[in-house]
């Protein structure tokens, strides 16, 4: 069944399984920027396969409350972990209550959403593991090199606040500077400590052109050497950025989801 819920600033869809498919495992998806309010290969399909998963818009983004930036995105996706732990809210459809049964919760964040995801891995103990695709884990290291040139990430909030100002509300330049400078808690690499022993899969597409995939080994790098025990990198041959990665590796991080808790 699907639900529209809330958690706060929070809303959007619940996915909940079917009793007998049900494989207690809760899904926080974090999508890319900008977005749509619904990935359609992320809500029914994977409740199909025995997920129960929220697609909440992040605060102050469609229809949720507040201010957007990566400080409210990463309370979003925490307000999202909170939600699914619960067990049980009220529809918003029609005023019933829901309830849903799960053991473990997954964040599954994509290119922005990917960031989000590893540094709530790190920042919340409710989350029991993330995958992160084509994940922004460098935002001050994008174009660093010359011959590898990407998305640039200084473009971004004005194009949200000349084309979508009324999709991401009171973005705060100073915040977003911040961020891709490095010097913002959304930042994963400021929670390589804390991700050691974290369950963590890292996927990138090697034509990927908006986030080169050598910020993902470098981050793989990094927290392997700090004494990451848990983190597995894949490398996706002939897939550039977008949802053609995660539908093309959907099996194998399905798998490998299914395999932490079975």
């Amino acid at each position: 069944m699907i639900a529209y819920v809330r958690n706060k600033d929070i809303l959007g869809e619940l996915y909940i399984p079917s009793e007998e498919q049900n494989n207690h495992i809760g899904i926080v998806w974090l999508p890319g920027l900008p977005n749509k309010p619904m990935a359609d290969d992320m809500g029914k399909p994977l409740s199909d396969l025995g997920f129960t998963v929220l697609q909440a818009r992040y605060p102050g983004s469609w229809q949720s409350y507040g201010n957007f930036g990566p400080t409210s995105s990463l309370e979003g996706a925490i307000l999202g972990l909170e939600l699914l732990s619960k067990g049980k809210t009220i529809n918003l459809n029609n005023q019933l209550e829901v309830e849903w049964d799960i053991r473990h919760l997954v964040l599954v964040g994509h290119s922005y959403g990917g960031a989000i995801a590893v540094s709530v891995l790190g920042l919340s103990n409710l989350a029991d593991a993330a995958v992160a695709l084509c994940p922004l884990l460098e935002p001050e290291m994008q174009n660093a090199n010359h011959s590898l040139p990407e998305d640039d990430l200084s473009t971004l909030y004005p194009y949200l606040k000349r084309c979508h100002e009324n999709v991401f509300r009171n973005l705060d330049d100073d915040e977003w500077n911040n961020f891709i400078s490095g010097r913002h808690p959304a930042v994963p690499s400021n929670y390589l400590d804390l991700l050691k022993d974290k369950n963590l899969l890292l996927i990138h597409g090697s034509e990927d052109k908006s986030i080169r995939p050598y910020h993902t080994e470098n981050f793989y790098r990094a927290l392997k050497n700090n004494g990451g025990t848990k983190v597995e990198l894949h490398i996706e041959k002939g897939i550039g950025h977008g949802k053609s990665l995660r539908v093309k590796t959907r099996e194998k991080w399905i798998a490998w989801v299914n395999g932490l808790f079975n």
